[in-house]
């Protein structure tokens, strides 16, 4: 048992005011003897501090059940259920966009994607010797034709090389990138 003390006490005990006190003893605090008419409440200190860390540590366990950690912020079960709202609208719109046919799957874009680069190597590549007749023809002697052919083949190959370290590199994607709304991309018929 601890201390038994009135309300003025207890307030400077725990360092709260009058008011604070009044609160809690209408919230449920212990109370050893009630006060009125000309008698002052009691209070049992050791009674009063179990009852405050009882209630502290429900008030943590209910903050706690409410919410969850990310990146050091706070996510209330609100929270949680407007962005599980949100992913939900967001899935919808991309499967009326993609019913619309207003986007792509990436794999068919990739596809389409792969081949033109394909065919605009091969096109890059045969440059050379299309052109090697009409170089002869101007220049006149086979060393001077190599000479020129051989250049135009390596800046061919250089640009190409380029083109493939720019295309090797990763594309970072906009997670929740909106769907476009132009109609230039890629159909079924291009």
């Amino acid at each position: 048992m601890g201390k038994v003390v009135n309300r003025q006490e207890l307030a400077d005990i725990f360092g709260y005011s009058l008011p604070t006190i009044s609160a809690w003893v209408e919230n449920g605090m212990p109370v050893k003897s009630h006060g009125g008419r000309g008698k002052q409440f009691e209070f049992d200190t050791e009674d009063v501090l179990k009852w405050l860390l009882a209630r502290e540590r429900a008030e943590r366990k209910a903050h706690t059940a409410a919410t969850l950690k990310e990146g050091g912020e706070d996510i209330t079960i609100d929270k949680a259920r407007l962005r599980s709202e949100i992913a939900k609208a967001k899935l919808s719109e991309l499967q009326l966009a993609k019913e619309m046919e207003l986007v792509r799957p990436i794999a068919m874009v990739a596809k389409v994607l792969s081949n033109e680069i394909a065919n605009a190597r091969a096109r890059l590549l045969g440059i050379p010797s299309k052109i090697r007749p009409a170089i002869q023809l101007e220049v006149g002697a086979p060393e001077g034709t190599k000479k020129l052919v051989n250049e135009v083949e390596r800046l061919i190959l250089e640009a190409l090389t380029e083109i493939k370290s720019y295309a090797d590199e990763p594309v970072e994607e906009e997670p929740h990138a909106e769907p476009s709304s132009d109609h230039n991309e890629p159909t079924d018929d291009e």
